[in-house]
């Protein structure tokens, strides 16, 4: 991919997170990369072949976490897991706000949506896999309680990522959205799990700082 084209997708991200996939035009986007419409239609002809390469850019991008997080579950990092995650959806939050508009547009979307998805219920499910073997969590009551488990964090981190947008413009809302997606894991600690996370909640508070800052 040109440094021109790059350019173009990550400015186009940009454009799109900030003001919404309807409300960026070809135009708008030559304008921010101070460049000809007929530079841009030179890479991309139409919103349409944008989109098709953005969704290829993320499908790239989606493989390079699929290998952070396998590397996160050898150190039972569960804060790794979640931001590696997060950050991802944050980056490319337009897309998921506005993933109904975007399969019209580009349909083979829809399977990007749903490979995101199963993404995070694997590695939610392999952690607490992990985790019960090595006493953190608690066993399962019934058959099959994770695996409903891991499809309500999704949930869960879809809610927040809305919140955040929407209603949320405050200093803690990284703080917030780590703490309500841990508040799901809590109750299902053990004493030994619970002693492990208080004392890495320090440490942790501090990597959200860090970690989030130029987001």
């Amino acid at each position: 991919m040109s440094s021109t084209r790059i350019k173009i997708v990550e400015t186009s991200i940009l454009l799109f997170n900030n003001k919404g996939l309807a409300n960026v035009r070809l135009q708008d986007i030559a304008e921010y990369n101070e460049i000809s419409p007929g530079n841009l239609t030179y890479h991309f002809k139409t919103k349409k072949d944008l989109m098709e390469y953005i969704i290829y850019y993320m499908i790239r991008k989606l493989v390079e976490i699929e290998a952070k997080q396998r590397e996160s579950l050898k150190h039972m990092s569960l804060y790794k897991i979640l931001r590696n995650n997060l950050i991802f959806l944050f980056n490319y939050r337009f897309f998921f706000r506005d993933i109904l508009e975007i399969i019209n547009l580009v349909p083979n979307a829809k399977s990007v949506y749903k490979d995101v998805i199963i993404i995070n219920e694997k590695f939610t499910t392999e952690y607490i896999s992990i985790s019960i073997k090595n006493g953190y969590m608690k066993k399962e009551v019934f058959d099959g309680q994770y695996r409903i488990f891991a499809r309500n964090n999704w949930a869960i981190i879809s809610s927040s990522l809305a919140t955040w947008e929407v209603l949320d413009d405050s200093k803690n809302r990284y703080h917030k959205i780590y703490n309500e997606i841990m508040g799901h894991f809590y109750p299902y600690l053990t004493n030994k799990g619970l002693e492990r996370y208080k004392s890495k909640q320090k440490e942790i508070s501090k990597k959200i700082d860090k970690d989030f800052k130029n987001l």
